[in-house]
């Protein structure tokens, strides 16, 4: 058994490319693969934690090819990502929709591939208990994630899609509405 320290890279790449996010480390770079659904909080556990402690130096990059996934896993992320003393760039290819567009709207640059699908919608889901406290967990969870949506995707939705998205419409776009958009949020974000 080799001792390895907890982020060196084991020997045996399959066993990094097998992780639900593979992540690869290099000097002052941070790789990480979302290619599959956003899953469960703990599965992004160390990836949180290599962005949070990340250097001003650092560049992360978040490839993202996700159909989405987890709301509060996407928040995770986008928490560590808020906190990140270095740059967070998400490289989107193939479709990358409802979380993973949240996670991306979180990252401080966007790289598009060519053929892109991003897909903005509102959130889905299911809850199950007695029918005052469903009815109470409704509320709060359809008036939290509406201000969180609107929060997230300010500047890069207009006001009315952002109405749309929320009364149930699905958002589409390919590579030159993305670049576009993410042009006008960057925008926005700086005041311009």
């Amino acid at each position: 058994m080799t001792d390895l320290a907890i982020f060196e890279i084991p020997e045996k790449p399959s066993r990094i490319w097998d992780l639900t996010v593979p992540v690869v480390t290099a000097k002052n770079k941070i790789e990480a693969y979302l290619s599959s659904a956003i899953d469960d909080p703990n599965e992004y556990n160390e990836l949180c934690y290599l962005i949070r402690m990340a250097s001003p130096e650092t560049t992360v990059t978040l490839h993202l090819n996700t159909p989405g996934g987890i709301i509060d896993s996407a928040f995770m992320l986008a928490d560590a990502i808020s906190s990140c003393q270095g740059k967070v760039v998400a490289r989107l290819s193939g479709t990358v929709a409802s979380a993973g567009t949240i996670i991306a709207m979180a990252c401080d640059d966007v790289e598009t591939s060519n053929h892109l699908s991003f897909m903005i919608h509102n959130y889905s889901g299911g809850m199950a208990g007695k029918g005052h406290e469903m009815k109470a967990r409704q509320k709060f969870t359809d008036d939290h994630l509406n201000e969180a949506f609107k929060d997230f995707y300010a500047g890069f939705l207009e006001e009315e899609e952002m109405d749309k998205v929320i009364e149930g419409t699905d958002l589409w776009m390919g590579t030159a509405e993305v670049k576009e958009r993410w042009a006008k949020r960057k925008a926005f974000l700086q005041g311009e």
